[in-house]
């Protein structure tokens, strides 16, 4: 009898473990400001950077049912500068690429929702396809951008200008490219936030050589907010506003993943 009560409880223990660290389950749920990133919104299905309009849908409505309400990071600008508490269930939502597909696939499900986003723009690319990846989706052109800017609740901010890892440039280089991005919205007349998303989820932070003095060219630039992936809640107030972390959405995702993730900021614990 002994060993069989010996042999459950190492059951137990195994398949409390697992649940530890591939759900996060009894990690408390920490207070602060998640921030959700996603990419493409298709039809064809599924994978690790595409949600279907359904699948987003059934987030949305989850975050509608439990009380959240977005904010553009404008708005985390004035909360952030006048240290006001966080408001309870903010949240952020991010679309990286501004593709197509968003303004088809996502519009849609963040106006049923009374939902805002924040889209960033791959400059260099606006009107032509993610050629950085070898990919044929269809960036949105600079009139589709002005008319979401002006008649939508999406907020633009900035994706690099060349889709370039930023871990991998040198001070001169990110210079040049938030030049490049500046200059060339300014000339479209496409407004934007001064928030840059690092592509790839590169940042200079890791390189103790490069991270002040990108620090101070991203304070010149006027940049407000930088944004890596990270997959965790950001702690509020506000610690370092140039390595704000998002929550990486995936259409691989269960149902069950994408809440941990909401609540948590990931379901793996050594995610």
């Amino acid at each position: 009898m002994l060993i069989y009560l010996i042999i459950a409880g190492v059951v137990c223990v195994l398949i409390l473990g697992y649940l530890v660290v591939e759900y996060s389950v009894l990690i408390p749920a920490p207070n602060g400001l998640p921030i959700l990133m996603y990419h493409k919104v298709s039809e064809k299905g599924a994978d690790g950077l595409t949600v279907t309009p359904d699948q987003l849908d059934e987030h949305f409505m989850y975050l509608k049912e439990k009380g959240y309400k977005t904010i553009t990071f404008k708005e985390l600008k004035i909360l952030d500068a006048e240290k006001d508490p966080l408001p309870k269930k903010t949240i952020i939502i991010t679309f990286d690429d501004a593709y197509v597909n968003f303004r088809d696939g996502a519009l849609p499900a963040l106006k049923k929702y009374n939902f805002s986003a924040t889209l960033f723009i791959p400059v260099a690319f606006i009107g032509k396809t993610n050629i950085w990846d070898h990919g044929n989706d269809q960036i949105l052109a600079a009139a589709d951008l002005k008319h979401l800017a002006n008649n939508e609740p999406v907020e633009f901010g900035i994706h690099s200008f060349l889709h370039k890892n930023y871990r991998d440039m040198a001070i001169e280089d990110m210079e040049e490219d938030l030049k490049n991005c500046r200059e060339t919205l300014d000339f479209y007349g496409i407004p934007f936030a001064r928030v840059l998303a690092y592509p790839y989820g590169g940042y200079p932070g890791k390189d103790p050589d490069l991270k002040g003095p990108a620090i101070r060219l991203f304070e010149q630039a006027g940049l407000d907010f930088a944004l890596r992936i990270g997959n965790r809640i950001n702690p509020w107030p506000i610690r370092n506003r140039f390595e704000l972390k998002r929550i990486d959405i995936r259409g691989t995702d269960s149902y069950r993943v994408f809440r941990i993730k909401i609540n948590k900021g990931r379901a793996k614990i050594f995610a």
